[in-house]
């Protein structure tokens, strides 16, 4: 057995209440400078990050993926030696 790192995304489906829902609205309509070259989708995604509005109040985790996997500094034994190889062969 040894370890290796896992850089692992989890994807959380949140659901935003009706009152942030309306501070969000309100914030677009209030600032149209701020969305005016910007597609509906994004100026929701960005309110919501400018409002720093709780995402995790109401969320379910949907789905995960592995990002990456690398070598573990915590590993403490070398890869001959899990590879079961003489140092001095390599």
């Amino acid at each position: 057995m040894f370890e290796i790192e896992v850089d692992c995304v989890q994807v959380c489906t949140c659901k935003i209440s009706d009152e942030d829902e309306q501070r969000i609205k309100d914030y677009i309509k209030n600032n149209p400078e701020e969305f005016e070259f910007v597609s509906e989708k994004n100026a929701i995604i960005q309110a919501i990050s400018d409002l720093e509005i709780d995402l995790y109040n109401d969320y379910v985790e949907s789905d995960s993926y592995t990002n990456d996997i690398r070598w573990s500094e915590f590993e403490e034994r070398s890869t001959e030696e899990i590879l079961n190889k003489n140092i001095t062969s390599i």
